[in-house]
């Protein structure tokens, strides 16, 4: 993910997904939509209106670029949503703030465990194996492989 929103241009429609935090991330390209006099809505995000989102961006029709601007605890959930209703990385640009937190999975045990994006090393939660976080990523599980820690 790039640090600056990117305007797309050629697109049908331009949806923009924030709270509060995201409208000044996203806004120069806000700004040249607007300059531009391009169709566009902007969403504003909160927890409690996840499930309207989804129902929102699937009625969207093809043509439609998605920008979005969300806490690093929310962005996963509707990075995987959006790309469930059909939109592809090429339609996209993501942003987050705050905490970065990543998932680490256990070798022994198999269950996920949680430690911040610089973390090297942990003790699983579940077996307490002391455990390395290795640089392999697994899309499936959306998490950093952790291996037996030597010495």
């Amino acid at each position: 993910m790039s640090m600056d929103a990117v305007f797309i241009e050629g697109k049908r429609k331009y949806i923009f997904c924030s709270d509060e935090h995201g409208l000044r991330v996203l806004s120069s390209v806000f700004e040249n939509v607007k300059k531009e006099k391009l169709a566009y809505e902007w969403y504003h995000f909160s927890a409690e209106k996840r499930e309207c989102l989804e129902e929102f961006l699937s009625k969207q029709k093809m043509g439609t670029f998605l920008y979005v601007e969300l806490p690093y605890s929310e962005l996963h959930t509707v990075q995987m949503m959006a790309k469930r209703i059909g939109f592809s990385s090429d339609e996209t640009q993501y942003f987050g703030y705050g905490e970065k937190w990543i998932s680490i999975f256990c070798c022994r045990c198999h269950e996920l465990n949680r430690a911040e994006e610089q973390q090297t090393g942990l003790t699983c939660h579940q077996c307490e194996l002391k455990l390395e976080v290795s640089d392999h990523y697994s899309e499936l599980y959306h998490a950093f492989l952790g291996y037996p820690a030597t010495g």
